[in-house]
């Protein structure tokens, strides 16, 4: 798609634009994929609208490289919630991400954490 200002229109006409002390997120609101991922179809190709909106605002994506969410939302397009990373480096977010979470959801976990002195977490803060 060429014109970055015809793509970020396209994509702001079907988002719903949340305010910064709602999260921010420019949620999209058409077709998503089953994973939450939002959809289109321009020139005859399917796009994922995060990318889209991040190489239309200014990105850009190495090959072999991936968009990663810091928000948190699949559905966000919103570029200062958007960063290109390598699938290694999306992978290993993703994974300390979920152990975060884990660790906050249960108790005892989170006591073997604290005695095993956090080592096994990459430098993440786990309080409840």
């Amino acid at each position: 798609m060429a014109d970055k200002a015809a793509v970020i229109s396209y994509l702001r006409a079907r988002s719903v634009i949340w305010p910064e002390s709602e999260g921010g997120c420019f949620e999209w609101v058409q077709y998503r994929e089953r994973d939450g991922y939002g959809r289109f179809t321009a020139e005859g190709r399917p796009r994922y609208v995060h990318r889209e909106g991040f190489i239309a605002s200014g990105g850009w994506i190495p090959k072999g490289w991936t968009v990663d969410h810091l928000c948190g939302n699949p559905p966000c397009w919103n570029s200062a919630h958007l960063d290109a990373v390598s699938r290694e480096e999306n992978t290993r977010r993703a994974r300390n991400a979920r152990w975060v979470r884990f660790m906050r959801e249960n108790h005892a976990a989170l006591n073997v954490a604290r005695k095993l002195d956090a080592s096994v977490i990459e430098s993440v803060a786990v309080t409840r």
